[in-house]
């Protein structure tokens, strides 16, 4: 048993160190956009559309990947899904025009669409009870660190090489990744399964609606009320799709997962929760660059606080977890990582940068206990012949918060700007404390879901120790 849950171990590390490369390349590329936009003689707010491209393509992908790894076997699919995303990441470092950019791009978002969600599943459905709150740990800090990580990187060879490395970065990584898929990940014989093409159609253009119109929302210079439009048509349609998996004999996503209180968490107080941590990364360092009239590099150096804090806290939660339960943690534990937006939000040029760092160190920290309660408590109940069904679900579910992070940022410093009686252009330090107060009002509402779930969820994780 000790030697299945060690191979088991070394499987998640393998899968989330795929994760994080995945996580990288979505947000990698926002500090070289003007060093792209320069190869590529265009205007940087156009380089929006690799970051969009990208995010579409991972997005898209999601549905059909438990269908395609049943069929062709994981083992297959996930070494398939690491070349496709090497190659197109050599296509993108040797991009000489933004057209070329963008396909690269969305074929890079395919392979990572397909690599993340059958690793995890993989992982997952091996997993003992007792061992899912450690292996889940793993499984989630790539989604934690990544985003504050990218833009660094990308920063750094930026300024330092060129742009290209960011991409190139990926190729000795996916090696690495390949050699140890092949001495890890089972070698099984594949299954075939009818192939539910009403709901692949209905899931892929409703997310893709869905998830562009909301693109679309974030950017300043394009059309607001045909953002909002694709994102209602893809919503229509998302509930069409959903109407469909309930009811087909053989469904592309079974939505068993739902019929699990601790699962259905994940899809409004998780999503809330999500979506904070999603927008706080992107508010801080402008506000420390535009409000504050600090440079890049102090900005981003001030986000390693937050990294510090999700790496040295992790230690400590399954721990906190075993004593406490999971339903004290994420009322406790939630309300601490609202009340560090409210303390960011107090920031002004003159507060002392210890007690800057100290907030985002204990910032980070909540944010890591937080999200790895709330995965790990959405799949305690799931059976192992739905892992793979609920593990697309609650990816799917990452995916859209992640986009909506990005979104309701923009529409915060929106509305803060507009209150304050400011342009967008022209932000100010209350624009972003008003909106970073937002944040933590939205983070609090999550606690609704929370309060409500039964004492003793998760206990049967705590049962089997």
């Amino acid at each position: 048993m000790m030697q299945q849950n060690s191979h088991v171990r070394k499987m998640a590390i393998l899968v989330a160190a795929t994760f994080f490369m995945e996580n990288l390349d979505a947000t990698v590329i926002t500090t070289a956009i003007p060093a792209m936009a320069k190869s590529f003689l265009t205007n940087p707010q156009d380089l929006s559309i690799g970051i969009s491209a990208y995010m579409l393509a991972l997005t898209i992908g999601l549905p059909a990947s438990g269908w395609i790894a049943n069929r062709f076997t994981a083992y297959r699919v996930f070494s398939i899904s690491i070349i496709l995303f090497m190659l197109a990441s050599i296509l993108c470092a040797i991009s000489t025009n933004l057209t070329m950019f963008t396909i690269a791009r969305l074929i890079q978002g395919l392979g990572g669409s397909l690599m993340v969600p059958v690793g995890r599943t993989v992982v997952l459905s091996r997993t003992e009870k007792q061992h899912l709150v450690s292996t889940i740990s793993i499984l989630v800090w790539p989604g934690l660190i990544a985003p504050l990580m990218g833009p660094i990187i990308g920063g750094f060879f930026a300024q330092y090489l060129t742009w290209h490395w960011i991409f190139l970065l990926n190729i000795p990584l996916g090696f690495i990744a390949l050699f140890f898929a092949h001495r890890l990940l089972p070698k099984e014989l594949p299954e075939k399964r009818t192939f539910d093409s009403v709901g692949f159609i209905t899931c892929g253009l409703g997310l893709l609606l869905f998830v562009y119109g909301l693109e679309m929302i974030s950017h300043s210079n394009s059309s607001l009320w045909v953002g909002v439009t694709l994102s209602l048509v893809g919503s229509l349609i998302l509930i069409f799709a959903y109407y469909h998996l309930a009811h087909t004999q053989h469904p592309l996503i079974s939505l068993y997962a739902f019929s699990k209180r601790t699962f259905r968490m994940t899809f409004f107080g998780g999503s809330l929760i999500r979506i904070g941590l999603n927008s706080a990364p992107f508010i801080l360092p402008l506000m420390f660059q535009v409000g504050f009239g600090w440079s890049p590099l102090t900005a981003g150096s001030l986000l390693l606080s937050l990294f510090a804090g999700n790496i040295l806290l992790k230690t400590v939660n399954t721990p906190l977890i075993h004593k406490f339960g999971f339903r004290k943690i994420l009322i406790i534990n939630g309300l601490l990582l609202s009340s560090s937006f409210v303390l960011c939000a107090l920031f002004t040029p003159q507060t002392p940068i210890i007690w800057i760092i100290l907030v985002l160190f204990f910032s980070g920290g909540a944010r890591s206990i937080q999200f790895t309660t709330i995965t790990t408590l959405s799949f305690s109940e799931i059976d192992k012949t739905e892992i793979q069904s609920a593990n697309i679900l609650s990816t799917i579910f990452q995916q859209l918060n992640n986009v909506l992070g990005i979104v309701l940022s923009a529409l915060f410093l929106f509305i803060a700007s507009s209150y304050n009686g400011h342009s967008q252009t022209g932000l100010m330090v209350e624009d972003f404390r008003l909106a970073l107060l937002m944040v933590a009002g939205m983070t609090l509402l999550a606690m609704i879901d929370f309060i409500t779930l039964p004492k003793n969820a998760g206990n049967n994780l705590k049962d089997k120790q």
